[in-house]
């Protein structure tokens, strides 16, 4: 988004200063007759937002609101800015005060209050520009019998004086000079008008006038001591019948480091219409030009997927359950697999939460705690954030130093299903924190040890632009499905969250026999108590990906890539099963001499047992395929255990577990 003036407008957060409105003060004041300071008094008003009621987060301790100045913490109201009028019906503000392109799920209706403290809402939009920064209404229920009188002409040296809502304090004047004029700083279609007069934030709105009270500009924005404003000659001349509406844009994404798309967005909208109608009518069309704008982003960078810059991405898989993403690496502009440093946090009862957070964007995985069942770790939103508030802390200030810790948001505001690119079901939640306008926007990926989370802390106009963002994000995301032999069955229960590449894997345990079936794609295992002493506690971690298949069409599929199975949750004895596949020459000679010796079958794929003394550990492994004349594709089968006793014992073990694996030459 371009770079603009310093504005006027009072940031809407809890613990700003916000009063009724008081007499004109300051030095300025001394400058005009009482007819003009009568008029200030009648005809200027504050710009208001109604303060949240409800407030559903739970905190650590109870919020102190004695700290609060009792002006604010009394007031129902937030002072944002300034108004005057200009006719008996009519009023004139900044546009960026109450911006109709902007929709705050919290202050999303705007009030006038007059010196008395009564309050009128805005009605219709009656005249307005965004890039010339200014808004023509009429409110509910209020006419005006004292207005301003509008005068197009000035020049540099003439007297002017600043009125508006100072900080939202109250009315105040302050007195300057004309400098003079500047074109506007996109493309010099207007100018703006240059004062010495001061100003301070809720200045914004007000009327620049002369001595006797002729309204010369409206305020706008101060930078480097200078006072900017909308001369009236601009806002005369402009078109009532309309209220157009442009802004440019640069977009970007967190999968596209270092790309971004420069976007100018334009539209209008017939006046005069209420407010919340003009408002409506601008976001629908900056929601379509936003997924327009995205989806060219994305169609300018390096074909994801089935062009030649996927290399490295098709050679990757997953070692951990911690989620990576597939993104466009800057340095080569090849699709890469990422690499997140995660921090780790323990819960109670055997969970833990994996956390990384990379440019605002926030990666969680969960390991269910035992005392919660897996369905509700899966699919409960508000325990889910509670949990994430309850490990990593956030804090609201109330005011000044006065810090309170956060436990929990409530129910979130809207819960939803969302389908991505792999077929996978997400659960959609956002979060409307009222106290400061941002809203929580999460995806949850139900797993079956426990989820993998997405999610983002952004202003509540912005909901709809990161659910578009994190959607993406969700289709580009590699999660590894990781769980204990007793979870696995009630996982694959849950079938409107069992992937469009699972839906006929089939895993089956009998702890009393100590023996599991498992059919994974084209690979089917049968294994007992003779490979290695299996328990419920016995883990099954699966690791789908992207990969070109074996037939003679060379289809591109997404599915298992790795298997692992670890007999205990130490990991000391464990099987991998991994489908190797020829690698690009991209990838460099180191990869390929791997490859040859997969084909070749040389250690450790040579069925030699391998025992350390020193390690108490032996391994063994084989090509399952091995002699596939042209094989493009090699699965490796690979065991290791501690205290393997001796070699016979290994290969007996080994053989035993061979014996009861078959892949099928199609694909997944």
């Amino acid at each position: 988004m371009k770079n603009k003036l310093q504005l006027f407008i009072i940031p809407i957060l809890a613990g700003l200063l916000a009063t009724c409105l008081s007499f004109p003060t300051d030095s300025g004041s001394r400058g005009l007759s009482s007819r003009t300071l009568e008029l200030v008094h009648n005809a200027v008003f504050e710009v208001v937002v109604e303060k949240p009621v409800d407030d559903p987060a739970v905190y650590e301790r109870e919020l102190n609101w004695d700290n609060v100045p009792f002006a604010i913490r009394s007031d129902d109201y937030y002072s944002i800015g300034t108004a005057f009028a200009i006719s008996r019906t009519e009023l004139i503000t900044a546009f960026h005060v109450v911006d109709l392109g902007y929709e705050s799920l919290i202050f999303n209706r705007f009030f006038i209050r007059d010196s008395k403290g009564d309050v009128f809402e805005i009605d219709q939009v009656t005249g307005g520009s965004n890039e010339k920064d200014f808004l023509i209404f009429t409110v509910k229920g209020r006419t005006f019998d004292r207005f301003f009188q509008l005068e197009r002409n000035f020049k540099v040296g003439d007297t002017v004086l600043s009125i508006g809502n100072a900080l939202g304090e109250g009315i105040v004047v302050r007195n300057g000079l004309v400098l003079g004029t500047v074109p506007e700083g996109d493309s010099g279609r207007w100018e703006l008008l240059k004062s010495s007069a001061d100003g301070n934030p809720g200045n914004s709105g007000g009327p620049l006038v002369t001595p006797d009270g002729r309204v010369v500009a409206v305020v706008t924005s101060l930078r480097d001591n200078i006072l900017y404003s909308v001369p009236i000659s601009v806002i005369l001349d402009d078109n009532r019948s309309v209220l157009p509406f442009r802004n440019k844009f640069r977009f970007g994404h967190l999968l596209l480091p270092n790309r971004q798309l420069d976007n100018t967005f334009e539209t209008s909208v017939p006046l005069p219409d209420t407010y919340t109608s003009v408002r409506d009518k601008i976001r629908e069309a900056y929601i379509s030009n936003y997924d327009v704008a995205m989806s060219t982003l994305f169609k300018q960078t390096p074909e994801y997927l089935t062009g030649p810059n996927n290399s490295y991405l098709l050679g990757s898989s997953l070692s951990s359950s911690f989620p990576e993403v597939s993104f466009i690496d800057p340095n080569d502009n090849n699709w890469k697999l990422s690499d997140l440093n995660a921090r780790t946090y323990s819960f109670n009862n055997d969970g833990r939460l994996m956390h990384a957070n990379v440019s605002g964007i926030n990666f969680y995985k969960i390991k269910r705690p035992n005392n919660i069942p897996l369905e509700k770790i899966n699919t409960d939103p508000k325990l889910i954030q509670d949990l994430i508030l309850q490990n990593i802390r956030t804090d609201r200030t109330l005011w000044g130093s006065d810090r309170y810790r956060i436990l929990s948001y409530g129910e979130p505001a809207a819960v939803g299903r969302f389908k991505d690119e792999l077929g996978r079901t997400w659960i959609s939640a956002h979060w409307v924190i009222s106290f400061e306008d941002r809203v929580q926007v999460m995806y949850i990926l139900p797993l079956p040890d426990g989820p993998v989370i997405i999610s983002s802390m952004q202003n509540s106009a912005l909901l709809m632009d990161y659910q578009w963002d994190l959607e993406k994000t969700c289709s580009h995301l590699f999660v590894a499905y990781l769980a204990a032999f007793n979870s696995w069955n009630n996982y694959l229960s849950m079938t409107e969250f069992v992937p469009d590449f699972f839906k006929d894997m089939r895993f089956q345990w009998n702890n009393r026999t100590q023996a599991f079936s498992l059919k994974c794609g084209n690979i089917s295992i049968n294994s007992d108590k003779n490979v290695f002493d299996w328990a419920d506690e016995s883990e099954l971690f699966v690791a789908p990906t992207w990969f070109r298949n074996s037939d003679s069409a060379k289809k591109l599929e997404f599915g298992p890539r790795k298997i692992i199975l670890n007999s205990d949750i130490r990991g000391n004895d464990y099987i991998i099963i991994y489908r190797n596949i020829v690698p690009d020459p991209i990838l460099g000679s180191k990869a390929m001499e791997n490859w040859n010796d997969l084909v070749q079958g040389k250690f450790p794929f040579d069925e030699t047992p391998a025992i350390s003394a020193r390690d108490n550990e032996g391994s063994i492994g084989v090509i399952l395929n091995a002699g596939e004349p042209g094989a493009d594709t090699l699965y490796s089968l690979y065991l290791s255990m501690e205290n393997p006793v001796n070699d016979d014992n290994l290969v007996r073990r080994f053989n035993a577990l061979k014996n009861g694996i078959v892949i099928t030459r199609s694909g997944i």
